[in-house]
């Protein structure tokens, strides 16, 4: 037995994709106890199917006759892998099958055969265990498989998983950008604007939230595209106007010039939906631009008090009216301060 460990460890050198399988072997090797005696039969023959799929990379060996061709060991090995993968899996030893799924993975590609299946299982084995760093490797290799193969759909649907268990976890930065690259290969795939719709619903309020680097562009329009959406469907027609006073009310929040950006965003808006200029809705972003113009507070109170009493407001509409009036206090605090500043200095040069 001893014996046999010693040949498990053994690596080789001969070229440089060799030297990557076993570089992965012996790292599956050193999470093992000192005495293999110690593990499972299961484990034990998951070791000794890993120490025949070394042998069958290793270009001299005397355990197998000269006459099988290179293409037959490499099958050979990538099968061994996946099998002591499996083993592994039966004992719970989620990083070792995790690294045997990505053996296999590596001679499928050096095969010029798709490793895609093998890339997942991988990534879910390291998954089990949550193990940041090996799951983020996986998870890159995986889509560049993927995206090499033209599964734009599936690259969409593993960002858009990975950032729910993001968002779960209260990663929300890296929720934020797992979302937005499924969007970008659901776009990329066509034809899933319905599953863009629901990724942006969640992600304009986690972004405006957030204080993400990309909302002032990113929430104005994600509301607006779901609020086009939404209009073009009977169903959900009358739903459009809540999603488009949202969109004015967010690029007015965003915008250094409120009166003028709010009033172009409102005719834009009203291209799309003549309704609109009927909603309740359009008459507070209206106001809510009025009141900015001219600095007026507690007009501006009193326009959202007034829609509050006939309408009901739900969690993000009321976050986005809360930071516009507290963007608007910090500007009248900073006009009055920069009112008494000029004032000292006029009485100084007095």
């Amino acid at each position: 037995m001893e014996n046999e460990k010693n040949n498990i460890n053994e690596t080789a050198t001969s070229n440089n994709k060799t030297m990557e399988y076993n570089n992965v072997t012996k790292s599956i090797i050193n999470q093992t106890i000192t005495d293999i005696d110690n593990e499972t039969s299961v484990e034990q023959e998951a070791f000794i199917l890993v120490k025949k799929a070394e042998n069958k990379l290793k270009r001299r060996c005397c355990l197998y006759p000269l006459c099988v061709s290179k293409t037959e060991r490499l099958v050979d090995a990538c099968d061994l892998y996946r099998r002591a993968g499996d083993k592994f899996k039966i004992c719970n030893q989620w990083k070792k099958a995790g690294l045997c799924y990505e053996n296999s993975a590596l001679i499928k590609v050096r095969m010029k055969e798709s490793p895609v299946n093998f890339y997942s299982q991988s990534y879910y084995c390291f998954e089990k265990i949550d193990i940041g760093d090996d799951s983020k490797r996986i998870f890159d290799k995986w889509n560049q498989a993927l995206e090499k193969e033209g599964q734009y759909f599936q690259i969409g649907k593993n960002n858009e998983n990975l950032a729910i268990q993001k968002e779960n976890k209260k990663k929300y930065e890296e929720a934020i950008n797992y979302y937005l690259q499924a969007i970008k290969y659901y776009e990329r795939d066509g034809n899933h604007q319905q599953l863009i719709i629901k990724i942006e619903i969640k992600l304009a309020e986690l972004m405006m939230v957030h204080n993400h680097p990309q909302s002032p562009q990113k929430v104005p329009e994600m509301l607006e595209n779901i609020g086009t959406f939404y209009y073009k469907k009977i169903i959900t027609k009358y739903a459009a106007k809540d999603y488009f006073g949202k969109a004015i009310l967010s690029r007015v929040y965003y915008s250094n010039n409120p009166g003028l950006d709010g009033r172009n965003y409102i005719h834009k808006i009203k291209k799309i939906d003549k309704s609109f200029a009927e909603s309740s809705l359009y008459t507070l972003c209206s106001d809510i631009i009025k009141s900015m113009e001219s600095n007026d507070i507690n007009s501006m109170k009193y326009a959202i008090q007034r829609y509050k009493e006939f309408n009901e407001v739900d969690e993000f509409l009321a976050y986005i009216l809360t930071q516009i009036i507290e963007k608007m206090k910090s500007n009248c605090n900073l006009k009055e301060s920069t009112e008494e500043v000029n004032n000292d200095e006029d009485n100084s040069i007095k």
